[in-house]
């Protein structure tokens, strides 16, 4: 193994962890940019109370855009990269392997319980949770059950065929979203992540959910629960904490012909978005509708966009649209810092994305969203109508639903994700390590059975 491939732990770090009169480690992990925003006022509430906190990034996000930056702008000091590379399958293994031996000579050698924070859908809460629980760990998971909800096949069918024929009704269509009867369970998109958060909930002892709407649902899986609680949303937090710092955003230094205007702020980077050819293509020239119709479009390229735009041939194109229209397109790399992309999302007169996170962030600082996928893994903001589905099939047809959301009243409601979330959720784990001990129990410790222990 090069060096450059090994795990790295911080200089004095077990040495941190002797000293220390602590019996439980609370182990924050992180991997992507929204793990690291979501995760970070987790990470300061127990610091503030003097827990003993421990810091794992995977390393699934390495690039400074993605990761680096948004640590230094919360504070957040790593003690261990699990430094992981490699193919999607090499990722998982890796993690469970590094992080494995990691929980082991905490528990075996420094005699600490870990208690490991999980956040959402991402590669990394699955495997960090397969690893604790083969240990005998439970995880506390940030952001629990996250499903994707998705209009039914006759929903889309009807809209596809009133679209094509002129009757369209963009109300109709707003409200009927609405309409929870509409919806099915049990979609694969996003890819991997819904496969991600499905498998997390039997390893977690403690579901930090961040709406009523998961709480119904996850109780359908007849999980305990005693160990569910609505507690909102750590993205709250976070904003509130970026709020602080928006005076010294240089986002619109570095986008000027976007301030003033009610631009539309744009984010692609699903998968099945942008590997497959038909959805990429409907996205991309639904945006060029619009850069074409004089809207204001600000275009955030991500990896998996820009491999679509020069996959699909599609590179001489963008560069023309920025050569021809100055003063509305814009069109560069991810902003850096979190308080640069709430300043520019709060000034926004829509946010279009195929992001989860940024869907709640949209809601938060009360801006439109349209959400560029079939369904929403974020379905409370659709029912609570600060958000809509422009499914990527037909580019006029997604065109037409941006413009169409681009500063509506109707989607400017006030937040649904609460506050001082990371409070709650740090009360409930502590109440539960307080009496419990620890929150892996088999069926005994769980239904308080152990006094009638007889072997005679």
């Amino acid at each position: 193994m090069s060096g450059e491939n090994k795990l790295h732990i911080r200089k004095g770090f077990w040495e941190d962890i002797r000293k220390s009169g602590k019996r439980h480690v609370h182990i924050i992990m992180i991997a992507t940019k929204p793990d690291i925003i979501k995760q970070a006022p987790l990470y300061l509430e127990l610091k503030k109370r003097k827990e003993l906190v421990v810091l794992i990034h995977t390393g699934q996000h390495y690039d400074y855009n993605l990761s680096h930056w948004v640590l230094g702008e919360f504070g957040m000091d790593v003690d261990i990269n699990l430094n992981i590379h490699g193919k999607l399958h090499e990722k998982y293994a890796m993690i469970i392997e590094r992080l494995w031996h990691i929980l082991i000579e905490l528990s075996a050698d420094y005699q600490k319980i870990p208690v490991p924070y999980v956040h959402g859908d991402t590669l990394t809460a699955t495997t960090a949770d397969k690893a604790a629980f083969l240990n005998k760990f439970a995880v506390v998971h940030v952001e629990a059950w996250i499903r994707t909800f998705t209009p039914k096949a006759e929903f889309f069918h009807k809209l596809f065929r009133d679209y094509y024929d002129g009757k369209f009704d963009w109300n109709q269509y707003y409200k009927s979203l609405q309409d929870k009867d509409i919806y099915e369970l049990g979609s694969i998109e996003p890819y991997p992540e819904q496969f991600d958060t499905r498998g997390i909930e039997p390893s977690a002892w403690y579901y930090a959910l961040p709406h009523e709407l998961y709480k119904k649902t996850l109780k359908r899986e007849w999980f305990p629960v005693e160990n569910m609680e609505v507690v909102w949303n750590t993205i709250a937090d976070a904003i509130t904490l970026s709020q602080t710092k928006i005076h010294q955003s240089k986002a619109f230094e570095t986008f000027p012909n976007m301030k003033g205007k009610d631009f539309i702020f744009i984010t692609i980077h699903r998968r099945e978005n942008c590997e497959k050819k038909e959805r990429f293509l409907a996205i991309y020239y639904g945006i060029k509708k619009l850069i074409e119709r004089w809207v204001y479009v600000c275009f955030l390229w991500l990896y998996a966009s820009e491999f679509a735009i020069d996959n699909y041939g599609l590179r001489s194109d963008i560069e023309e649209l920025v050569k021809k229209y100055p003063k509305n397109f814009a069109y560069g790399k991810a902003l850096a810092h979190h308080h640069e992309v709430i300043d520019m999302i709060s000034q926004a007169g829509a946010v279009v994305t195929d992001s989860g996170s940024m869907q709640e962030e949209a809601n938060i600082v009360e801006t439109p969203c349209v959400t560029v996928r079939f369904g929403s893994d974020r379905t409370e903001t659709i029912l609570e109508g600060v958000n809509v589905i422009a499914p990527p099939i037909n580019s006029r047809l997604i065109a037409d639903i941006v413009e169409w959301a681009i500063a509506n009243k109707k989607m400017k409601k006030k937040s649904i994700y609460g506050k001082n979330v990371s409070e709650k959720i740090v009360d409930g784990v502590l109440s539960r390590l307080h009496s419990q001990g620890k929150l892996f129990q088999y069926d005994d410790e769980r239904l308080d059975l152990e006094q009638y222990f007889n072997h005679i």
